[in-house]
């Protein structure tokens, strides 16, 4: 039993001196690996595996997109590309194409604004640069604004972090608002990887490099069904929409809707101040209950709704030296003729939504129009 003992602490003092020296190799060399090694290790340097850009650090002038689940480019096209990180879907790499720059998302999905904004992405671009990868800042940041839950992501963060130890009244109180945002700070943007098991980055490599060849091979998402809900009138005929859509904007109040937009005010504030020399810009991107023309009898009342939020955020945004970037109209004329989510995922862009997205962008930037089927 002794030398059984013996045998087994050997076996594993011996593994792990090698497990270190390997991290401590990975580290070594990563800023010189090849960029899709990337896409199998945590989101924050899944950053790096970004195909929107020429090599692992953005070459010249960049463009970060700040964003949640939209920023990240998950729907439809994706999964056209097999789910595929390495391959090009999304709006990131339309505005690539078209304005000729690199780009850089620093969106993480399932974020709201400040945790998404505020946190995230300043985390992720302070990480990248102490793990050497020397990211500068960005010379144009464009912030997404998705109607269809950011203000319900908002409002969980409050509850979550700021209302057990502050008085919901401090959050209008910018004085105290600071003094939660230094917390913030301090606790999550030290340019650290939050969570333990991200730590282990040789670990990650292998594990993750399984798990997304299984998930590529056995993850097969069906066309959604379509509901009893919605109708929605598209190239002069009615469609049925499934009834699974973001997001019922009347079931907030006005004082939530505020309280949701604070945040987003907030973190406006913030990137402000890390990136104090950036051009900045803010997309309002409507949900699809309000994009289509739907019949039922709430769409009045939602897209009065729809049109008091956009007109906040657009206020907020020229207060904090942000261009508003006019796309709901856009996205919203465009769907008359054209469905530019699912057939599979109808709460995000499919390949028209986004490469409408991406020109609207670069046409912004640029004041060219740009027509990305012509790339």
């Amino acid at each position: 039993m002794k030398r059984f003992f013996l045998n087994t602490t050997l076996v594993l003092v011996s593994f792990l001196i090698a497990y270190g020296l390997m991290e401590f190799l990975f580290r070594l060399v990563m800023p010189h690996l090849p960029m899709t090694l990337f896409n199998n290790e945590c989101r924050e340097l899944r950053t790096i595996g970004q195909t929107s850009k020429r090599d692992n650090v953005p070459i010249g002038p960049y463009i970060a997109v700040i964003g949640d689940s939209y920023g990240a480019g998950q729907g439809d096209w994706f999964i056209e590309e097999g789910y595929n990180p390495n391959s090009r879907y999304q709006a990131t790499h339309v505005l690539h194409d078209l304005t000729g720059r690199d780009v850089v998302s620093f969106s993480r999905a399932g974020a709201g604004n400040f945790d998404g904004a505020a946190i995230y992405a300043v985390n992720t671009w302070r990480y990248l640069n102490s793990a050497k990868f020397h990211f500068a800042s960005p010379e144009t940041v464009i912030v997404y604004f998705y109607e269809g839950n950011d203000i319900s992501d908002n409002l969980q963060f409050l509850e979550r972090h700021f209302k057990p130890s502050h008085d919901p009244v401090h959050l209008y109180d910018d004085d105290s608002f600071d003094l939660f945002a230094e917390r913030m700070d301090a606790t999550h943007c030290q340019g650290n990887l939050p969570r333990l098991q991200d730590k282990f980055l040789v670990g990650n490599l292998v594990s993750r490099f399984i798990e997304g060849m299984f998930y590529a091979a056995t993850r097969n998402r069906q066309i959604a069904p379509r509901g009893t809900k919605y109708e929605a009138t598209i190239s002069d005929e009615t469609h049925q929409l499934p009834d699974a859509l973001e997001s019922e904007l009347t079931m907030f109040t006005q004082e939530q809707i505020n309280d949701g937009c604070r945040l987003f005010d907030r973190a406006l504030f913030r990137l402000a101040e890390v990136w104090p020399d950036a051009r900045k810009f803010v997309v309002y991107i409507p949900s699809p209950l309000t994009t289509y023309a739907l019949l039922d009898a709430n769409r009045n009342a939602r897209m009065e709704v729809s049109r008091k939020v956009e007109k906040l955020v657009k206020r907020l945004s020229s207060q904090r030296g942000y261009t508003f970037i006019d796309f709901a109209q856009t996205v919203r004329d465009a769907a008359r003729s054209q469905f530019l989510h699912g057939p599979r995922d109808w709460n995000h862009f499919n390949r028209a939504g986004y490469e409408l997205l991406g020109s609207t962008m670069a046409q912004a930037l640029t004041g060219e129009t740009a027509n990305p089927q012509q790339q």
